[in-house]
């Protein structure tokens, strides 16, 4: 059963909260909260996850070699 919360007991940033995580499609974020009020929402832009690629034995690896060109 949802619990009830007359509307007016809501302060504006309680309410600007809901409605972000509302339009809020998917992600992570992080609220902050002072005396007992959402004050900041931190929200993660991207997130990159970095994994070694496997090597292989007795590949030619002149093409993953950096040549910087002459004269620059």
């Amino acid at each position: 059963m949802p619990l009830k919360v007359p509307q007016n007991s809501l302060t504006n940033r309680e309410i600007k909260l809901i409605l972000f995580l509302r339009k809020f499609e998917q992600g992570e974020v992080t609220i902050r909260v002072e005396n007992g009020q959402p004050v900041l929402i931190y929200e993660a832009i991207k997130t990159l996850k970095l994994e070694e690629l496997p090597t292989s034995p007795s590949v030619n690896n002149e093409s993953t070699v950096f040549h910087p060109k002459e004269g620059n």
